[in-house]
């Protein structure tokens, strides 16, 4: 046991070394970079997507986006949606896309219906079956007949698609 003791440094041995490496006090030893700063590469990287989304990359995009989702069950909803609507058109995403046809509007409705059209390929298979789901209970529960048809006619589209 004293033969350990012996070949272990003391804490002032381990602090002169550390301060011999140069890494105390930010000197910097030569032919060694300082590894990249993960935290400013990603908000580089956020900064860089938003800009490549346009409109829908801005702050106030966020915040209705946000008000949709939030004012959802309420009376608040369906104005936030068209107003959604008017200013971005309809949303990239599918759950958005689920949540909005819960607003039984037929202009809505239909472009939600193009929307996923374009969509659908690329979604994963789990979104993909939320997405029939949803529309099978519209065909069985939505009241204007014409939008029980419409609904059917996109349901057998996209599961040929899958």
């Amino acid at each position: 046991m004293a033969d350990y003791d012996d070949e272990r440094p003391d804490w002032r041995e381990i602090d002169r070394r550390k301060d011999r490496r140069g890494q105390v006090g930010g000197v910097k030893e030569p032919g060694k970079e300082r590894p990249t700063d993960r935290w400013k590469k990603g908000r580089v990287k956020e900064a860089l997507d938003r800009l490549f989304m346009g409109e829908k990359g801005t702050v106030e995009h966020d915040k209705l986006y946000r008000r949709v989702h939030d004012s959802y069950g309420s009376e608040k909803f369906v104005r936030n949606v068209q107003r959604y609507f008017e200013k971005y058109g309809a949303p990239d995403d599918a759950p958005t896309l689920i949540l909005v046809l819960d607003t039984k509007d037929e202009d809505i409705t239909a472009k939600v219906f193009e929307k996923l059209r374009a969509v659908f390929p690329k979604l994963s298979n789990r979104h993909k079956e939320d997405i029939i789901r949803k529309l099978s209970i519209m065909a069985l529960t939505d009241k204007p007949k014409q939008t029980r048809i419409r609904t059917d006619d996109l349901i057998e589209e996209l599961k040929l698609s899958i």
